[in-house]
């Protein structure tokens, strides 16, 4: 009896022993497995902190001046344009010296006087069709003009201009060939007028013989 109870003491512990080294041993399998999966728990993790693409584009586009952020996102800071200075197509004069200088002393172009008064309703309404004429031979033809008021009546006076709005056309080598009225009713005229100076013609008195015969 007192045999067996050794038999079956050491039946236990060789028992004891056996399952003491499979648990040892298997560890040593886990371990192999658990390191495989480190890199695939650490680059899951890595993805779930790191920044999305588009994330790191707002931050550097926050980050440069370019861009301006708002509650929906980044905008572009889209350089204005500078407006364009406005070429002065009509100079205006006002005293006799300028008028001199800028009118008669001209040796280069033709050129357009316009005189008119601000409280001229008929200036005010041909006025549209002389920046027109002016936009489109400014490169040829130099368009002035000159206001009535108390400080310019002598120059108008001086200069024979009996109405306003009225027109004169200076050439460079011939000075003053045309006094016209420019109300809106005239202004066709007036412009064929100036037309056919800056193309270098100009028509004929209707008395002028036609025939070249008549002048011999």
């Amino acid at each position: 009896m007192q045999q067996f109870y050794i038999f079956m003491k050491s039946l236990a512990l060789l028992a004891c022993i056996f399952h003491a080294s499979a648990f040892v041993s298997q560890p040593a399998s886990f371990s192999v497995k658990t390191a495989n999966l480190i890199p695939t728990v650490a680059n899951t993790r890595l993805s779930a902190i790191s920044i999305p693409a588009d994330d790191k584009e707002k931050k550097k586009k926050g980050n440069d001046s370019d861009w301006t952020e708002t509650k929906g996102g980044f905008i572009p800071n889209l350089p204005l344009r500078k407006k364009p200075a406005e070429e002065i197509l009509i100079q205006t004069v006002d005293n006799i010296h300028d008028y001199k200088t800028t009118v008669v002393d001209e040796k280069d172009k033709i050129v357009v006087v316009r005189f008119f008064a601000n409280w001229c309703k008929s200036c005010k309404a041909s006025e549209p069709y002389f920046k027109k004429l002016a936009r489109k031979y400014h490169s040829e033809v130099k368009f002035v003009q000159v206001p009535l008021t108390k400080e310019t009546a002598y120059l108008q006076e001086g200069l024979g201009v009996p109405s306003v709005p009225y027109g004169h056309i200076y050439h460079p080598t011939a000075g003053l060939v045309e006094e016209v009225k420019v109300s809106k009713p005239h202004f066709k005229t007036f412009k064929e007028s100036l037309e056919s100076y800056v193309r270098g013609s100009c028509d004929l008195p209707s008395d002028t013989p036609d025939e070249l015969g008549e002048f011999e």
